[in-house]
């Protein structure tokens, strides 16, 4: 059988289909998080913690899709998905102060306090240039 340019063409648009398919399903979680946080706490608290721990199970994940799962989560007063999306955000960029005070906020809210105060005087040290 001979491939003509339009069976050629539809075979290519078949592909490209189903291969679109397949990556928008793989990807389904970081793709929802590709959403404003006004769109995604319109949802069911649920549908938000399954595409939450998801995506904060893979080894790759871009701090763009950790700060609209802490922005979410803490409009769905979800206290251990926050801390886990932000404590994923440091850990990608240790250096970055905003992302720390988020985690120490976070820490402090939910009662670990110690730890809110570690990270709070890290980022006053880091401020300060190492003078206490």
């Amino acid at each position: 059988m001979r491939l003509t340019g339009s069976r050629l063409a539809i075979t290519l648009g078949i592909a490209l289909s189903l291969q679109a398919g397949v990556f928008a399903w793989r990807y389904q979680d970081l793709l929802y998080f590709r959403q404003p946080v006004s769109v995604i706490t319109k949802a069911a608290p649920e549908e938000f913690e399954i595409y939450a721990n998801e995506a904060l199970n893979r080894s790759q994940i871009t701090r763009q899709h950790l700060e609209t799962i802490a922005d979410a989560a803490a409009h769905f007063k979800s206290p251990a998905v926050e801390l886990r999306a932000l404590q994923r955000a440091v850990k990608l960029d240790p250096a970055d102060k905003r992302m720390k005070l988020r985690l120490a906020d976070a820490l402090r809210r939910s009662g670990q306090f110690e730890r809110a105060e570690a990270l709070y005087r890290d980022v006053l040290k880091a401020e300060k240039g190492g003078i206490e």
